[in-house]
């Protein structure tokens, strides 16, 4: 399988609101996730995909695996996704929700929970939980395209409270996955501490310290397990929170590069501009025309 040149990522996934749902096939798919590129999940919510039929080849948080019917993936904030491959009779139900959107429920999404999906943001149901979940998707999905309900909205935080709690209640049934050798533990290590710490650490050493090893073995590693290089994983993470900010923030580049701890704005935007084509307030200013074009 041909890989990508090691260069930051560009894609985030498309933020339709608060809450979204859809029946995807390949074209649909696709379009959120093309082919070969580097999504990360940049919504402060969940998004679950359960594919309906045919097959594909993904890459979540850097692994591989065989996307079939009664696959079920769960993507946290941060979480990455490669598409790699989705054959023609692709199929998937998509749903996306943002953690303010159910904050009637505060502990619809337990911590526990949340802990077994980053362990295992990939799993193969069986024909009664893929059943049981497809349930309660497609009172949603009915009830998400009743727009004249006056209780609409209601309607559809009260099943997707339910929802979740059977994803959850599948997710307590799972045991969590102990790496079965030396390099899976250290890159789950690794994109733990890179969620924690992408907002104020770029330095390399800082991940390679942490995990007790030199920056070149570490490279070496995650250039094996996931394609791409620690200066790859740190930059793309950095690089897509500051895009967020520039898109979503009132904030000036100077605030930004303090935020994301950059040695002053200057030394940021020659950054961005070497990893984009484009300094922060060109990209910017991209955004909101193709915003205001769409409007």
């Amino acid at each position: 399988m041909q890989k990508g040149k090691d260069s930051p990522a560009d894609m985030t996934i498309p933020i339709p609101g608060n809450f979204f749902i859809s029946l995807l096939d390949k074209e649909g798919f696709v379009e959120r996730f093309p082919f070969n590129k580097l999504v990360r999940n940049d919504i402060n919510g969940l998004i679950v995909i359960m594919i309906s039929s045919g097959e594909g080849c993904l890459k979540i948080n850097g692994k591989e695996y065989t996307a079939q019917a009664g696959t079920l993936i769960s993507l946290l904030p941060f979480h990455l996704i490669e598409n790699h491959y989705v054959s023609d009779n692709f199929s998937c139900n998509y749903l996306l929700y943002r953690f303010d959107f159910m904050a009637d429920f505060p502990f619809v999404l337990k911590s526990e929970i949340s802990e077994r999906i980053g362990n295992k943001p990939y799993l193969i149901l069986n024909p009664d939980e893929y059943e049981h979940l497809n349930e309660f998707y497609s009172f949603i999905s009915k009830q998400y395209n009743r727009y004249d309900h006056p209780s609409r909205e209601e309607i559809i935080k009260a099943q997707l409270f339910s929802f979740i709690a059977e994803l959850s209640f599948i997710y307590s049934r799972q045991t969590l996955r102990l790496s079965t050798n030396r390099q899976d533990q250290i890159v789950d290590d690794f994109f733990r501490l890179l969620h924690a710490h992408h907002k104020k650490e770029r330095n390399l050493s800082f991940y390679a310290d942490k995990l007790c090893m030199t920056t070149k073995y570490l490279s070496q590693i995650l250039k094996q397990a996931t394609g791409h290089s620690l200066y790859r994983w740190v930059s793309d993470f950095s690089l897509q929170e500051a895009k967020i900010l520039l898109k979503s923030s009132e904030m000036s580049v100077l605030q930004i590069s303090e935020e994301l701890n950059y040695p002053n704005s200057s030394f940021f935007a020659r950054f961005f501009k070497k990893n984009t084509g484009m300094t922060p307030l060109q990209f910017r200013n991209s955004k909101r025309d193709h915003a205001t074009k769409e409007k």
